[in-house]
């Protein structure tokens, strides 16, 4: 009999941004579909399961904790069968991706109770053996003096988000990955489809940021368990995983500095 593959389990949790709203509600191209790719070509040996559960216009402060509850704690009534896999390691998922704040910043809620209520979130997959990449808020394409104002509490609210530390809490600056007015207007026009959602290709690019770095964190993570858990053992020598695997791609002589000439494979080389 075939050994089961194992598994990898990602919960994407969040709300429009995570349900990949676009075209006025029209299109839904959430950037878990990018992600999933991502982490298959990394890891061919996992079967990458996923789970999108994002809700447009949900807030942090007003109904994400239940919503995550619902994710981890089993419903009322006749008791749920679990799956091998859960029964194994006792887990519902191994990473759940979370973002929010977006539309707590538009309601008037201060940074510090959204900070506040994403700890809470953030504690139940931590409390369930599930590890947590939390987002950062990325921009609103507003302008004028309302502009100030926000951007003022988005970065209040993202300084605390990146200064939070706990085992098994990971943050990615998506802020700093996708910005609006760092951006060209072709990439602007490109990527975002109004002053707060993203189009189709800027779902995808979404995928392809947090794809390499949740990689990248798993690759970090694989190595240390090679080396018994020392941060500091010497890396084993890479070896070549595919035959072009030391090639130069012609993304890679591009500008770094403008956004649709970087990277668009992943490789080892490029994690190591």
């Amino acid at each position: 009999m075939a050994a089961r593959r194992p598994r990898l389990r990602v919960l994407c949790f969040g709300d429009s941004l995570t349900a990949g709203y676009t075209s006025h509600g029209a299109v839904h191209h959430p950037y878990e579909e990018t992600l999933v790719q991502m982490l298959a070509m990394a890891f061919p040996d996992l079967k990458i399961e996923t789970v999108e559960d994002g809700v447009s216009g949900a807030t942090v402060k007003f109904g994400y904790q239940a919503r995550m509850n619902a994710q981890f704690l089993p419903p009322k009534g006749p008791k749920k069968s679990k799956s091998k896999d859960e029964e194994e390691d006792g887990k519902r998922y191994d990473w759940a991706i979370v973002l929010g704040g977006t539309n707590d910043l538009g309601m008037g809620v201060p940074p510090e109770d959204i900070f506040e209520a994403l700890k809470k979130v953030w504690a139940v997959p931590l409390a369930h053996k599930c590890k947590v990449l939390a987002l950062t808020v990325p921009e609103a394409g507003v302008e004028g003096k309302i502009r100030e104002r926000i951007d003022a509490k988005r970065n209040t609210l993202n300084d605390l988000i990146k200064g939070y530390s706990r085992e098994g809490f990971h943050v990615f600056d998506l802020h700093k990955a996708i910005p609006y007015w760092a951006m060209s207007d072709t990439d602007r026009k490109r990527y975002w489809d109004d002053h707060l959602h993203l189009t189709p290709d800027g779902y995808d690019l979404m995928g392809n940021k947090i794809g390499v770095a949740l990689v990248s964190i798993l690759v970090a993570e694989r190595a240390a368990a090679a080396a018994g858990g020392d941060a500091h053992a010497r890396p084993p020598k890479r070896r070549r995983m595919f035959r072009d695997d030391d090639k130069t791609f012609d993304e890679e002589a591009g500008d770094p500095s403008v956004i649709d000439q970087g990277y668009v494979v992943v490789r080892r080389a490029d994690l190591d």
